[in-house]
């Protein structure tokens, strides 16, 4: 795709999560994978898949701007750069026009956790691709309040830019609402 074809934008959505919630509460959450696909609106189903590779256009891999940012495990040699672990996601999408996609929408999805939370790439049909930073940051001037923060960057052709961009701005809210309420129901059992 040539750069006057495909175009990028970026959304940044967040929000603060319940008081008492604990970074590793959040992290845990971010990281239970099925859990963060049940978040998804349109979501119709989910597989994971251990070699997308043939699906894709290009095998998955962890960005180079992504690998520094790695979650590590306790030990004290460094683990090699994890292969992302990926699952087929259908959507049920009904705002798209006739004959671009049917309404159900195939995507794979490529789940990679960081310090702060969790990457995830999105490789949808017509050469869309999400690169979502899904992030728990303190907030400034609260202590010990914690946030969810969502940053995405969207890649397509320039026809289907503001179709993309509307899907996220659609759903967003709700993804968030269930995630908090999650954690909502932890902090009530004690439980995470």
């Amino acid at each position: 795709m040539s750069s006057f074809l495909s175009s990028t934008a970026n959304i940044t959505h967040s929000s603060r999560l319940p008081k008492g919630t604990t970074r590793a509460q959040a992290l845990s959450m971010l990281s239970d994978y099925e859990f963060f696909l049940s978040c998804d609106p349109h979501l119709d189903k989910f597989e994971r898949i251990a070699d997308p590779a043939g699906s894709l256009d290009s095998a998955p891999s962890v960005p180079d701007s992504v690998k520094s940012q790695l979650r590590r495990s306790s030990s004290s040699s460094p683990d090699p750069v994890p292969t992302p672990t990926c699952y087929r996601v259908t959507d049920i999408v009904h705002a798209i026009p006739a004959g671009i996609w049917d309404t159900n929408v195939v995507s794979t999805y490529e789940f990679t956790d960081i310090k702060d939370g969790l990457f995830v790439r999105i490789r949808s049909p017509l050469s869309i691709v999400m690169d979502t930073f899904w992030q728990i940051r303190e907030v400034e001037g609260e202590d010990g309040l914690l946030e969810l923060v969502e940053d995405v960057n969207i890649q397509c052709s320039r026809l289907l830019i503001g179709l993309v961009k509307s899907q996220c701005e659609n759903g967003w809210a709700k993804i968030h609402a269930k995630m908090i309420s999650r954690l909502e129901e932890e902090g009530k059992t004690g439980s995470g």
